[in-house]
């Protein structure tokens, strides 16, 4: 059972994500995502082409983290 996932901006809070949730990220936005650790996280990524821009996967987040999502 999926509960919920989490996307997170670099210095803003975490947002909760549930089934069918779409998230736009503008090119050159440092963000993690992923599943809380009672769930599970699948994704589909769409990137366009830019310039300047870059694709650089960045530190883990880890469970400490993702636990300050509100419930």
């Amino acid at each position: 059972m999926i509960k919920y996932c989490s996307y997170i901006e670099e210095e803003k809070k975490a947002q909760k994500l549930s089934p069918g949730d779409i998230v736009v990220i503008p090119a050159n936005v440092k963000h993690w995502h992923g599943a809380r650790p009672s769930s599970w996280f699948s994704h589909i990524a769409i990137e366009v082409p830019g310039e300047e821009t870059s694709n650089e996967w960045l530190q883990p987040v880890y469970d400490e983290e993702y636990n300050k999502l509100d419930n």
